[in-house]
């Protein structure tokens, strides 16, 4: 790992005294907290169940698909502010480039996973002439405070060195804080669940390893010491292992005077059903709509709904903070009275092209966006004349006192953008 070579090293104004850590709840190891289930549950244990796997794919995917954008406020405009590679500008970090390894999206989902499966995520931006941003391992490192009374976070690097960053550096994102200090991960919650889910499939393989054959128990004639107890165990197990050997024949010699099965099949413990409705629990654990895992009822009518609900109630908690956060930290003091950034939910809600067609129609007609900015969203060059504001003939004003003005169908010039 060449990142601890590259960055800059310990800097003077760090906090000379060690911080003051703080009191972070439980997290999930990597190797794992134990269940009642008898199964240890890690981040990477859990991404062995398909429904965790997808949950934690879909949500990281979903915010990291959409365009993360700074925008600047006038008195009466809101511009987009452009990348700049020169000046390696806030915008340049988010749509081109954070660091110099990763894509925006490859950042964003990196980002969201480690909230996800250790509820914190730690983003640097060193001081120094080339700006860009780092992910530290939020498992390595511990948010606290100096003896000022500052925020710091202690990390460890790779190459085992240790270094205290000032509070103004770092990006801090949470999730399930009861501190607002720190997060916790969707595993400490959900870990029993998981357990469950994990038990399930061992049991199911096991059960499949044998062959889908029952558990049995042999009465032999007379007694036989551990040894033999144990070959004609082997013996049995041997014969009926492995889905090859599904409906085999197992052949004792004479002192096997009965067998008897323990019936335990799958339909008969109901593996699927305990499966299917710990699949649920999961998802909502998460807070991911079933019908993104293509379970429950869905219907084609109700997508668009369903995604809006799906970036309220999901989405948004990830897309606000984040957004906050990085307005506090991201841009100077002097920026942060009219800039902002913001992630461009319209993105998630691509709809069919009729549908799609009709929104900017409306849209059009009814003032709120030219036709070249219509163009745009769909990839298409301005034309002349594109850029008037169109509200139907038929409308009117309500002035002050009551009295109706009939307005111009047509505004020929966009409204002039003013500089902040």
């Amino acid at each position: 790992m060449i990142l601890r070579t590259i960055l800059p090293p310990v800097r003077n104004e760090a906090p000379p005294s060690p911080i003051v850590p703080v009191t972070r709840p439980e997290y999930v190891s990597s190797w794992g907290t134990s269940t009642t289930s008898g199964q240890r549950v890690s981040p990477e244990s859990a991404k062995t169940i398909s429904t965790a796997y997808r949950c934690g794919n879909i949500l990281s995917d979903d915010i990291a698909s959409l365009p993360f954008q700074v925008f600047i406020k006038g008195n009466r405009s809101i511009k987009q502010v452009d990348p700049d590679p020169k000046l390696r500008n806030t915008a340049y970090l988010l749509e081109m480039q954070p660091n110099r390894w990763m894509t925006p999206f490859i950042f964003k989902k990196t980002i969201v996973l480690w909230m996800i499966y250790y509820g914190n995520a730690y983003v640097w931006q060193p001081t120094g002439k080339y700006r860009e941003w780092f992910i530290l391992d939020a498992d390595k490192t511990q948010p606290g405070f100096d003896d000022s009374g500052n925020s710091a976070f202690k990390t460890r690097f790779p190459d085992g060195s240790e270094q205290i960053i000032p509070g103004v550096e770092v990006l801090h994102l949470m999730i399930n804080s009861t501190d607002g200090l720190s997060g916790k991960s969707v595993l400490a919650y959900a870990r029993e669940t998981m357990g469950r889910q994990l038990g399930a499939h061992d049991t199911q393989n096991r059960i499949h390893s044998q062959g889908l054959n029952p558990t049995a128990a042999l009465y032999v004639d007379g007694e036989l010491n551990e040894e033999a107890r144990k070959k004609l165990k082997e013996s049995y197990i041997n014969a009926i292992r492995g889905s090859s050997n599904s409906g085999g024949v197992a052949i004792f010699d004479s002192k096997v005077t009965k067998f008897e099965t323990i019936t335990m099949t799958p339909s008969d413990a109901q593996f699927l059903e305990t499966i299917q409705a710990t699949d649920a629990e999961i998802a909502n654990f998460y807070g991911l709509p079933l019908h993104k895992l293509n379970m429950g009822k869905q219907s084609y009518e109700s997508n668009e709904a369903q995604q809006l609900d799906y970036l309220n109630t999901t989405l948004n908690p990830y897309l606000v903070q984040w957004e906050q956060g990085a307005r506090l930290k991201w841009l100077t003091e002097k920026e942060q009275v009219t800039t902002y950034l913001r992630f461009i939910r319209e993105a998630l809600m691509r709809t069919d092209a009729k549908t799609r067609s009709t929104y900017l129609k409306d849209q059009i007609l009814s003032g709120q966006m030219t036709p070249n900015e219509a163009r745009q969203i769909n990839d298409m060059s301005a034309f002349e004349g594109g850029d008037a504001y169109y509200i139907p003939a038929n409308m009117a004003r309500v002035s002050a006192d009551g009295t109706l003005i009939m307005g111009v169908g047509i505004s020929t010039a966009p409204v002039k953008e003013e500089q902040p």
